[in-house]
């Protein structure tokens, strides 16, 4: 479902829990515009799923098991976010239906609304929504159903139609480009959910809608780049969280902080003053409840230091809750990788040492992210990025590790519309097995669809797992490789590497891991990935 650019009780029926209605299906909801124009076309009208579709790997749609309750749900911000954006402009009677926390299978009357939405939140995420689709698809005209996110904006309307069949598909700026869509708030869609279900996400870690937009362009990057930063209403949402969570009995919350360059503000040409004032927020949100806050936020190390030469920001910063910075360390083993990955940071090394070492002065948490495996790697560059990463590791004993093979081409970032991708085997693949989607998740080892050749397959997935199994001896890291779907897993790597991977699943699944081979990866594929915690 579209969301906004890249995020009283009610009677209605508790989320999770639509009532049957007599009869046949209700006429839509006569929209109550507040001005000419202002909702946009072709988005959900009348009576409204809004649907947060199952985790990845926990997709019981997929293969029609058993319900079992998501171990890590968040709450869903994008949906939520669209359908109050919906409701304020009279065009819909939203409701929120989480497949996390409840078994689409068991809505009874699904005629009963007169449209769907369905969110995608990134390339990974396009396997389930499809699984929801096609549920929807068995009982209700697909027209009805529209399909908006992150994950699928990009493709091309036969791409879409493909995947999607007579869906429609809802652009995020349909609803994100309306005047105040940023400072919406979530009160009146929180307030319908069931208390059994709000203690559940803010007992997990929250989405906190901070900013969106990045001037930076990484080419394997699918979020909104090459765009100035813009602030969410944050103040708002982050008061109603606490509110919840003191009525509740939750005395902590742990939230994730929507920016992709947390202090880009500190950047030439930013407003260093602006980013002050949402940290002053936050602060003063946590002391009025008097609620416990931990966040974490994406940063670039140069955007970092700049912010940090003032101790006024780095003040502000730990007494809003921050403990936690992720650094996109890619490239820094190499010049060239960071011009291939055009990420404007020759100096991306020495930028991180001095990020790296102010952190730790101030017990603070760096987290290496770090992705291999791009088409410009080969062994040397690979070995050099293994050395620094465990150099960072063993230099910062605070640091963190997340590692991710490469996964060049997914919708939305700037590889996927290139010549020699669009209509190769990968894409096509695609295409034609929908479920394959789930091997562009970040944390998914190198597969066939984003590495094709072998060989590199194997070199990817030893450098990247030997990294994380030296995090994992550590007990410093944060990513977890998960298994892809392959129609020759002997093909995913080497027998040192299993040897290493079998350690890491052994803390997780130890029942498991001992049964692994090179040739029989993809048949434990679902009951490992379900029980390897998320990447978080």
């Amino acid at each position: 479902m579209p969301t906004p650019p890249e995020p009283q009780p009610s009677a209605s029926p508790a989320p999770g829990r639509p009532t049957r209605r007599a009869g046949r299906r209700p006429a839509p909801v006569p929209l109550r515009l507040a001005t000419p124009g202002a909702v946009p076309t072709d988005v959900p009208t009348g009576r409204t799923l809004m649907i947060q579709p199952p985790y990845v790997h926990d997709n019981y749609l997929a293969e029609d098991t058993a319900f079992v309750t998501d171990r890590q749900p968040f709450l869903p911000v994008a949906p939520l976010y669209a359908a109050e954006l919906l409701q304020s402009r009279g065009a819909a009677e939203p409701e929120l239906f989480d497949c996390q926390l409840h078994d689409l299978r068991e809505v009874p009357d699904l005629d009963a609304y007169d449209s769907f939405g369905i969110s995608v939140m990134g390339a990974q995420n396009i396997t389930p929504a499809v699984h929801v689709f096609r549920h929807l698809a068995r009982h209700v005209d697909p027209a009805r159903v529209h399909v908006g996110g992150q994950g699928v904006e990009r493709l091309l309307p036969e791409e879409f139609q493909r995947l999607f069949p007579a869906a429609r598909k809802t652009e995020r700026q349909a609803l994100a480009g309306l005047p105040g869509a940023m400072d919406a708030t979530l009160d009146r869609q929180v307030d319908r959910l069931t208390d059994d279900d709000l203690r559940v996400y803010l007992s997990n870690e929250l989405t906190l809608p901070f900013s969106q937009g990045c001037l930076f362009g990484c080419s394997f990057c699918g979020a909104q780049i090459q765009r100035r930063e813009t602030f969410f209403n944050t103040r708002a949402v982050l008061d109603l969280y606490c509110r919840h969570a003191v009525r509740l009995g939750i005395s902590s919350l742990e939230l994730y902080c929507t920016s992709l360059d947390f202090f880009q503000q500190a950047l030439p040409g930013g407003d260093l003053a602006l980013l002050t004032r949402h940290l002053a927020d936050v602060a003063d949100v946590s002391r009025e409840h008097g609620v416990t806050l931990t966040l974490h936020a994406l940063t670039r190390a140069d955007s970092y230091n700049a912010a940090m030469a003032s101790d006024h920001v780095r003040e502000l910063v730990q007494a809003a809750g921050f403990n936690r910075f992720g650094f996109g360390a890619d490239g820094a083993a190499s010049v060239s990788l960071l011009r291939a990955m055009r990420k404007h940071a020759d100096g991306l090394r020495s930028d991180l040492l001095r990020a790296f070492q102010h952190m730790e002065e101030h017990a603070m948490v760096p987290e290496i992210l770090y992705v291999f495996g791009i088409p410009e790697d080969n062994e040397e560059t690979l070995a050099e990025t293994r050395e620094l990463c465990g150099m960072l590791l063993e230099t910062f004993p605070h640091s963190e590790y997340r590692g991710f093979p490469a996964k060049n081409e997914i919708p939305g970032n700037a590889n996927w519309n290139r010549p020699g991708w669009r209509g190769s085997p990968g894409h096509t693949a695609l295409l034609e097995r929908p479920d394959l989607f789930l091997n562009l998740g970040f944390e998914t080892l190198a597969n066939e669809i984003s590495h094709a050749d072998p060989e590199r397959r194997r070199m990817v997935n030893h450098y990247a797992v030997d990294m994380s199994h030296h995090a994992h001896r550590l007990g410093r890291v944060r990513s977890y490789l998960t298994v892809p779907l392959a129609d020759d897993s002997a093909a995913l790597m080497d027998d040192v590497t299993l040897e290493r991977f079998r350690d890491i699943v052994g803390h997780y699944a130890p029942r498991l891991a001992p049964e692994l081979r090179r040739d029989n990866l993809t048949a434990y594929r679902a009951r490992l990935n379900s029980a390897i915690p998320k990447d978080s």
